[in-house]
């Protein structure tokens, strides 16, 4: 089962997502620029999806991203990350599974 179902063409919604540490304590993500990138399962290098989550609250980890009308157009297995940024170092999440279904 994927870690986030999206039901197909759906758009201005948020997909909210707390950052943790290893020890699964909140990253502090302030000061870091996000980015949100999403590819087929079994393609890693054709990017579908690229944004910048917005942060909620830095020291809790928290941040948001913003679904636009051509993200999700495509039902099929998708795979996804975060990209933490700061001072020239990015640091990216464990990848994550999205998959996208026909709505009705």
């Amino acid at each position: 089962m994927a870690d986030l179902v999206i039901p197909k063409g759906d758009k201005g919604f948020y997909l909210n997502f707390t950052v943790q540490n290893d020890n699964e304590t909140a990253f502090d993500l302030t000061g870091y620029t996000i980015g949100f990138k999403v590819w087929k399962k079994s393609k890693s290098d054709t990017i579908l999806v690229s944004g910048t989550p917005s942060i909620v609250l830095g020291t809790a980890g928290t941040c948001r991203y913003l679904v636009g009308a051509n993200d999700f157009g495509t039902v099929t297995p998708l795979t996804a990350e975060l990209e933490l940024t700061q001072a020239g170092v990015i640091e990216s999440t464990v990848p994550f599974s999205i998959e996208v279904q026909e709505s009705g």
